[in-house]
């Protein structure tokens, strides 16, 4: 897996210290769950099934749950 270098700001520092002590989490599983539902929820279907056509298992299911909770919300608001 790639990895990658980037700097927390104090705020989220602090969310991630406050988190991890309710939870118990790992560090990089936070992060990818976080960046995973943020990604997610900003492109399009078709991208998120352009980008992980041979996802695994879990990251295709939590896309297509993503996706119609995504259009609920859509159809609630209107």
């Amino acid at each position: 897996m790639p990895r990658k270098h980037f700097e927390l700001n104090s705020d989220i520092a602090k969310l991630i210290d406050k988190y991890n002590e309710i939870n118990d989490t790992d560090f990089n599983e936070l992060v990818n769950k976080a960046l995973r539902f943020y990604l997610v929820n900003q492109m399009s279907y078709k991208d998120v099934q352009d980008a992980l056509k041979e996802a695994d298992v879990e990251t295709s299911r939590y896309v297509d749950e993503a996706m119609r909770s995504s259009m609920g919300d859509i159809n609630r608001n209107y």
